[in-house]
Formats: C-alpha cells, structure tokens, sequence
C-alpha cells in the first residue's frame, strides 16, 4: 500500500483548498467531518445520505486530503478522517470557519437569516448570476452570424 500524502500546513495553497471546496459533495463531506473526532470515509456519507459509490468517495477525499483539509488514518480495513482545523487557521485565518458556517438556504438568506459568524461576507444569491449568463448568451449571438429565433 502506498502511503498517504498530507501536505505541511506551510505547502497548503489557497487555490488547492477552494478548489476543493467548490464541489457541493465535497463541502458537504467537510461539514460533516469533526476536528476531534475520527470518522470513516463510508459513515460521513451515510450521514450525509450522500449515496456515493466507494471509488467516487475515495476520489473526494483524495482531493480534500491533497488540498490540505483533512487527516487520513488507516485503521484496519477503514480510513479514518478528521478536519485540519488547527493547520487551517493557522495558514487562512478565518476561512475554514467562513466556509463551514456560510449559509446555504437560499430562502434563509433572502429573509436575511444566517447561521455565518460576524464579519463574514455572505455569497451573492444564486438568482444574481442569472441575468449576467443571459447577456453573455445574447452578446455572443452576433458573433455567430445567425440569429436565435
């Protein structure tokens, strides 16, 4: 068996870690991991009621594992998962704490309800990018030559 990489908290990258974080699977398996507490790769899923096959989770927690996120342990025939908080905040000071508490209701954030910490900036609603993708879509017709019917 090959060893695990976990990268030192100095080599951790911003960049690496949103990318991460930007599959809705993999911040929810992030959510439900604990800082003190080891969990298995299947039981975060079962939890989560995510219903992954065992390669596509293995695959998340690869990127998770080599973006700095988490620990990985062996333990008998499971792998046992906990959240870098500590190395974390050390290199990105708040954002593990703004990302795991970030809302994500969109009726609960029009209403102005957040479970976000203070100071944290909320994201834009998912309506907002709505119109901006249509203005690409029209600006790109004329480029074509043909217009839409």
């Amino acid at each position: 068996m090959r060893p695990l990489h976990h990268p030192a908290t100095a080599d951790i990258e911003l960049t690496a870690v949103l990318y991460a974080l930007a599959d809705p699977v993999r911040l929810t398996l992030v959510r439900g991991l604990s800082r003190d507490r080891p969990v298995s790769c299947i039981r975060v899923s079962e939890e989560k009621e995510l219903g992954l096959p065992r390669a596509t989770l293995s695959r998340h927690f690869d990127v998770l594992r080599s973006a700095g996120l988490v620990h990985t342990v062996k333990s008998g025939t499971q792998y046992l998962n906990t959240l870098r908080c500590d190395d974390l905040e050390q290199r990105f000071p708040g954002l593990l704490r703004a990302i795991l508490f970030a809302e994500t209701d969109p009726a609960a954030a029009a209403k102005g309800a957040s479970r976000a910490p203070a100071g944290v900036a909320r994201a834009a609603p998912q309506g907002a990018a709505k119109p901006a993708a249509a203005s690409k879509r029209a600006a790109a017709a004329p480029r074509t030559g043909r217009s839409r019917p």
